[in-house]
């Protein structure tokens, strides 16, 4: 407590003898410091007797705060807006609710002609103070509500001044944003002035002649804003305004591609029952224009490029309304979004290859390519729109996404050269996959091959090797040596910062090895897909086509994997680790024998069979000790030895069988010990189960617990004679004993003549 009074005591001095010019940098730097003092800041008053000079100190800071808001320099008021924030934040509930005086202060200050970045700071500040009252019922009654209409009537005054700044607008349209679903009713009254800014805000483009431009902060702001207008309605209007709003919206959007699209001849039917809004029978002439208001409120506009600009603000708001959390269930006319959306990506940008829509005779060329120039733009955001159609609805809507999918491959193979059109179908199809791909048929991943090899195209580096090439043919040599070292620059240089572009790519990639059907993939899809990762070092798209390796028609061609390269560059991953060694026993440093006892109790609870034999096996009778670490590196190094590496590395296949054959006899060996005459010894021998693995050890040269016999390779001549079976041998007399689970007595019958 000592020291927070210091600390608010010394804060105090150092803003009251800091000369004017200079207080924005004090309290800047002081304001961080105040949370310290938070412990005396949100303490309750206390009588002066028993807390006098803590008292006395936050009194102090209250009085010099109250008069820096109502300072004569403008230095001086944008010091006390900053440090207000920062003490109502760290004083909580007692600053909190003794703040009137500052709010007035402060709405004061919004009244003035100061700084826009005063008022900017003016209006967080605020909003700050309204957020911190919702918890406390009282405190909303007393302060929000007396206090909110004001600061609303004057935000929208100051935002309509020529003086407001683009920061300044954009503060206030996120402070609507932040305090209207919690306060609709004090919105209401000033709903009309609210809409008449977001709908001037929207109606601006680049190509229209306005007196203000605004940016696209700005305009996605105003599309948020615009769309929880409708929370002021009453409670049981709200849904019925919101679901005006969707088909407003929609019907707008047509209206514009009515004139947009006149240029072409359109083949798209409605399904929805839309109506066109121009007679289609009228020959069109002059620009391409809207004259009046449209269905949302928006003003007209005139030619193609602010046509398409309109369109694409329509379809933001759209999907701006679908991303939008509503306080109540509304109905959502997903038919009317599909059918608008249909007709959007019907028409595409023709080129020699792939036809496109039919020119309309009436319109002039220079319109068309306008069109056509503006297309790929529309197109962008219509598959945006896809997307968040799909994140509002999941996988409740699959009969509707998978015909948009085909028509945006088929806008891809025209379009692909604008890389927001590439931006949009990567992200798109990657949330397509990541529920719908495991039941793509053959033909959809048909349909998604061109997607998948410009997406490949788009993760390779850039070669420069061709260039050099072809820049000195004339010097073999020289241009040998240049390959090499342009070669290892972009080996070096293969992790680039990902773009915009390369995220969803990398994103799509690692999906596509997992979501789709091997066996539909052809293989030079499949061929530069891996090479892609590889290139990329794409751990995500490495893992999963390990995890997921190819599938031919010919069940003879086996397709190499791809671990040794995972492994190799990425060796610290613990993905990478589970695949290499799926079943790397558990190795004790230390335990002491009475550990030792427990876990062998409890192997042999756990591994015993249903008729109280062991399921463990035994080599010649042994067990074995945990290995230690220099044991196992000494193991390890005998598997690579010759220089041989350790992932590609496969035991000898004759080996291998000598061991399984140990194995089957000795176990033949444990279960019947009556059908040989040596077997007394092997029956005293402990039953404890292996805590090794001795399998792995046996198949390893130069160890202590391998087989009998100098030679790994020559354990299968070593084994009893009895226990070499010739199973293909059909002139044999030998006949299998069969197998039984039933303990057998003679033993202990023997044992207990002995005795008798």
């Amino acid at each position: 407590m000592t020291d927070t009074v210091s600390v608010l005591r010394a804060i105090t001095y150092r803003l009251s003898s800091a000369p004017a010019k200079q207080l924005p940098r004090v309290a800047s730097q002081v304001a961080g410091q105040l949370w310290n003092c938070k412990d005396i800041l949100s303490a309750p008053p206390v009588s002066a007797k028993q807390g006098d000079d803590v008292s006395l100190v936050v009194h102090r800071f209250k009085t010099y705060l109250s008069n820096l808001l109502q300072a004569r320099t403008v230095e001086g008021r944008w010091s006390g807006v900053v440090l207000t924030k920062a003490t109502v934040e760290a004083g909580g509930l007692e600053i909190l609710s003794k703040s009137n005086g500052w709010i007035r202060s402060l709405l004061g200050i919004l009244k003035r002609s100061d700084p826009a970045t005063t008022r900017a700071l003016a209006v967080i500040t605020l909003t700050r103070i309204f957020q911190l009252t919702w918890d406390h019922s009282n405190l909303v009654r007393e302060i929000t509500t007396p206090a909110l209409p004001t600061f609303i009537a004057i935000c929208l005054s100051n935002v309509e001044n020529s003086r407001c700044s683009a920061r300044e607008l954009q503060t206030v349209l996120e402070a609507f944003v932040t305090l209207i679903h919690r306060h609709p009713t004090i919105f209401r009254t000033n709903e009309a002035q609210v809409r008449s800014l977001l709908c001037r805000i929207l109606s601006n483009s680049s190509s229209t002649d306005a007196v203000h431009f605004y940016l696209a902060e700005h305009r996605d702001r105003a599309q948020r804003l615009l769309v929880l207008l409708c929370h002021c309605c009453p409670k049981q209007a709200a849904a019925e305004k919101w679901d005006e709003t969707l088909k407003a919206t929609v019907t707008a959007a047509h209206a514009t591609c009515d004139r947009v699209f006149r240029s072409v001849l359109e083949d798209w039917k409605s399904s929805a029952g839309m109506q066109p809004s121009l007679n289609p029978n009228v020959l069109f002439q002059g620009e391409v224009e809207m004259e009046s208001t449209d269905a949302v409120g928006l003003s007209g506009w005139k030619g193609g490029y602010a046509g398409s600009e309109r369109l694409v603000t329509l379809l933001r708001l759209l999907a701006s309304q679908l991303d939008t959390a509503t306080a109540g269930s509304v109905n959502v006319h997903v038919g009317m979004l599909v059918d608008l959306l249909s007709r959007l990506l019907s028409a595409r940008v023709p080129t020699a290859k792939h036809g496109g829509v039919r020119p309309n005779p009436q319109v002039s060329k220079e319109e068309r390519e306008a069109l056509f120039a503006t297309l790929p733009h529309i197109h962008a955001t219509a598959i945006d729109m896809i997307r968040d159609l799909f994140h509002r609805f999941g996988s409740s809507q699959v009969g509707t996404y998978m015909p948009l999918m085909s028509l945006v491959a088929w806008v891809f193979t025209t379009e692909s050269f604008d890389t927001q059109v590439r931006i949009a179908t990567y992200s798109a199809l990657e949330l397509v996959l990541e529920s719908q791909g495991l039941i793509l048929a053959k033909d959809e991943v048909a349909d998604i091959e061109a997607i998948l090899r410009a997406c490949c195209q788009d993760l390779l580096p850039i070669e420069k090797s061709s260039t050099i090439i072809n820049s000195l043919t004339s010097q073999q040599h020289t241009a040998n040596g240049d390959l090499n070292s342009t070669t290892h620059k972009d080996r070096a240089s293969i992790h680039p910062s990902f773009t915009k572009l390369q995220e969803p790519a990398a994103g799509l990639l690692a999906l596509s090895f997992s979501k789709l059907n091997a066996s539909y993939m052809p293989g030079r899809l499949r061929t530069l897909m891996e090479r892609s990762a590889v290139l990329t070092q794409n751990k995500k798209g490495l893992i999963a086509c390990v995890l997921n390796p190819a599938i031919s028609g010919n069940q003879a061609n086996v397709h190499p994997s791809l671990l040794p390269l995972l492994a190799r560059q990425h060796p610290d991953a613990p993905e990478v680790e589970a695949l290499l060694r799926p079943r790397m026993p558990v190795i004790r440093a230390e335990a002491t024998p009475e550990q030792d006892h427990d876990v062998g109790e409890y192997i042999d609870d756990e591994e015993s069979g249903p008729d109280g034999f062991q399921k463990g096996t035994y080599i010649n009778g042994d067990s074995a000790q945990p290995s230690s670490d220099a044991q196992l590196d000494k193991q390890t190094a005998a598997m690579t030895h010759d220089g041989e590496d350790l992932y590609s590395a496969s035991p000898i296949q004759k080996t291998t069988n000598s061991a399984q054959h140990s194995l089957q006899t000795t176990t033949i060996a444990a279960l019947t010990p009556d059908k040989r005459g040596g077997d007394d010894e092997l029956t005293d021998r402990s039953s404890k189960r292996l805590r090794a693995s001795p399998v792995a050890e046996s198949l390893m040269p130069n160890t202590s617990h391998g087989l009998p016999g100098s030679d790994p390779a020559s354990a299968e001549n070593e084994l009893p004679a009895g226990n070499m079976v010739d199973i293909d041998s059909d002139g044999s007399d030998f006949e299998m004993p069969p197998l039984t689970l039933e303990p057998d007595t003679d033993l202990e019958e023997e044992e207990e003549g002995e005795e008798g």
